[in-house]
């Protein structure tokens, strides 16, 4: 039986869908949920600006107090996220839940926090990117299953929730 366990949500309802195939693979009474959710850093949003200041992507220019209020909003959304899956988990009758908001890359926070923390299980929703979406976009699953050994990962298709 797994003693602790990790379920990464984003805020979508993709990630979400991977809560049934969690609390089937638990004991709800004995394992320890984490719900992680990984937002942009400060770092990282100025990274996505070239040298000359241009956004990477649409949207004007990015400066520091710009990214500073972005993380904090993404922060204050993450929070609200972990409280309802934290509420979902003890409906169901999980009784040891931990939420954790980190900021950085997804698939490295991931990655870290299960080898800090001796996690038994990981569990993730795939948005299912394929083809160049995916090339372009990455995959934070992928990431995960490269750079784990010995830590069981189990992924749940969006359509199979």
């Amino acid at each position: 039986m797994f003693r602790s366990v990790l379920f990464t949500i984003d805020g979508s309802t993709t990630a979400l869908g991977a809560l049934p195939a969690l609390l089937r693979a638990i004991d709800p009474e004995q394992t320890e949920v984490t719900a992680l959710e990984v937002i942009d850093s400060v770092q990282l949003m100025l990274a996505h600006t070239t040298p000359a200041g241009f956004p990477m992507y649409a949207g004007g220019s990015v400066d520091v107090d710009v990214a500073e209020a972005a993380v904090a909003g993404q922060r204050q959304e993450a929070e609200t996220h972990l409280t309802t899956v934290a509420a979902d988990l003890a409906n169901a009758g999980v009784q040891h839940v931990v939420t954790e908001v980190r900021e950085g890359r997804p698939g490295d926070q991931i990655v870290d926090f299960v080898q800090e923390h001796g996690i038994d299980l990981v569990v993730m929703a795939t948005h299912g990117r394929t083809g160049l979406r995916r090339t372009v976009l990455g995959s934070v699953a992928d990431h995960v299953i490269r750079h784990l050994d010995q830590v069981p990962v189990l992924l749940v298709h969006p359509a199979e929730g």
